[in-house]
């Protein structure tokens, strides 16, 4: 394992002591394997995010990630560097998460001298105002959760020509061309996890099968992307059939709602497709309203480990789940993208993050975490308690 040249610390080997004497349990290719489900070919970008997430924090630097996240700004101390994380939407606990994994990973980055961070609230006007002000701040990077798409890409354009490093992340782009009109586009192939989605419903249904598809916030570029290939796998199989799609926002609320009118319309629903498990949550709850049995497939992005929870419970062999990845660490990813552009290396436009879909199995629910809590955070449960616990 190659010592960090942007970050500070050498990489702990898996069961070394560290300085406060805890145990650090992952070393940084336990945690691709957990997360990726590969250590091959993931390129040096992912390398140097993975290398630095394995290491333990210092209690100084504990407590300074913390409060970047509370307070949205916080000086470290040291380096020149003011980097910004521009969220288009903040206001749920994956959005939180995704959050600290950023400030986390800037705190270790002795070039880093202040982290500013906004939410947009789901408001594409105040989201070009975010870009706009951090424009004027003159910071040096912006890693963006573009959910307001291609509305943002005038402001986009400003930024770069104004000589600031801009990453988007988790599929979501502001429109343009990577490497042109801003730095850097990090996600999964959503193509490919749209189709994969479809395929592992396909492969664990035993008759024809109706499948709704479940996307977040109206117009956003994560659902339409992957839901427009998974269209494309549905047409291909003849075991499943497209029944319908909803947004639902990303919250419970919305998946409850959404999720109780398609109930009262179709009795063939029999998969899910949808971004957000911990959203879908909410569509148990319609289930349970609607006294109606949850026999269906349900294929996810992401792995809150509430509706995991959920699953042992309920204990219906019927009900089936399975996910990719939480992905809160491509926050991560981008930080450390844009670092190594200022520090002169060569970085591609496109950065694909690995996946795989794998099964929800029994013991993945921690009831000493919150439930919102990602399975492949890369955060540490001492930092989780200390953000979630009143």
């Amino acid at each position: 394992m190659k010592l960090s040249k942007y970050f500070t610390a050498a990489i702990a080997p898996a069961m070394m002591l560290a300085a406060s004497g805890s145990v650090l349990a992952d070393t940084a290719d336990d945690m691709m394997m957990r997360t990726l489900g590969t250590t091959e070919n993931i390129g040096p970008v992912l390398t140097e995010a993975f290398n630095v997430a394995a290491q333990d924090l210092t209690e100084e630097q504990r407590e300074l990630a913390l409060r970047c996240w509370r307070e949205s700004s916080c000086e470290t101390g040291h380096g020149s560097l003011t980097v910004a994380y521009s969220d288009g939407f903040g206001e749920n606990v994956w959005r939180q998460l995704t959050a600290m994994e950023f400030f986390i990973q800037a705190v270790q980055s002795p070039e880093v001298k202040t982290i500013k961070y906004s939410s947009a609230r789901g408001d594409a006007t105040k989201a070009i105002s975010d870009i706009r002000s951090f424009i004027a701040q003159r910071v040096d990077i912006i890693v963006m959760f573009a959910d307001a798409s291609e509305a943002l890409l005038p402001t986009v354009r400003e930024a770069t020509e104004a000589g600031i490093v801009v990453v988007a992340h988790n599929g979501t782009s502001p429109g343009g061309e990577p490497g042109v009109d801003y730095a850097v586009s990090i996600s999964e192939n959503l193509c490919d996890l749209g189709k994969a989605f479809v395929n592992v419903i396909s492969e664990n249904v035993s008759e024809s099968t109706g499948i709704v598809e479940l996307g977040g916030t109206p117009g956003n570029s994560l659902s339409a992307t992957w839901q427009a290939c998974s269209d494309e796998a549905i047409a291909e199989l003849d075991n499943v059939f497209y029944v319908d799609k909803a947004d639902t926002s990303w919250t419970q609320e919305g998946n409850f709602k959404a999720v109780s009118s398609l109930l009262a319309q179709h009795d063939d629903i029999g998969g899910y497709v949808y971004e957000y498990a911990d959203g879908f949550r909410g569509a148990l709850r319609a289930y349970a309203d609607a006294n109606v049995e949850p026999n269906f497939v349900a294929a996810f992005r992401t792995d809150e480990q509430g509706l995991f929870c959920d699953w042992e419970e309920i204990a219906d062999p019927d009900f089936k789940i399975f996910y990719s990845s939480g992905q809160n660490y491509q926050s991560r990813v981008a930080l450390t993208a844009a670092l190594m552009i200022k520090a002169g290396e060569d970085v591609p436009p496109v950065i694909q993050i690995p996946f795989t879909m794998k099964p929800v199995t029994e013991g993945m629910c921690n009831t000493s975490l919150p439930p919102e809590t990602s399975v492949s955070s890369l955060i540490d449960d001492t930092m989780l308690h200390a953000m979630f616990d009143n």
